[in-house]
């Protein structure tokens, strides 16, 4: 079972991706993204609603978005963290007990 301690080392190293992906992001955008506010879950659903709006109206027209993978990967694992779900240790869990299985 995660400590306090490793709960919060995680989120840290996610914010710290998502900041990463962000700002490559928001260089590669033409238009600016809304500001990041990592510990609001109702503003990162927004990020993450505009980053995938733009992916899909550019496929649409001859202006491209850039690569929007990471980041909403990153937005969607600090919303999760921030509801203490952590998708990369219920993952390794998993993988453990299928090793174990076998």
């Amino acid at each position: 079972m995660p400590t306090k301690t490793d709960k919060k080392k995680r989120l840290v190293e996610a914010i710290e991706t998502l900041t990463s992906e962000y700002d490559k992001y928001s260089q590669a955008a033409v238009k600016q993204l809304p500001a990041l506010e990592t510990k609001n879950n109702e503003s990162l659903e927004k990020l993450l609603e505009v980053v995938l709006l733009r992916e899909s109206l550019s496929q649409r027209t001859t202006n491209k978005a850039p690569a929007s993978v990471k980041l909403r990967a990153s937005i969607a694992d600090v919303i999760l963290l921030n509801d203490d779900f952590d998708r990369k240790l219920i993952s390794a869990n998993a993988a453990a007990a299928a090793a174990e299985a076998s």
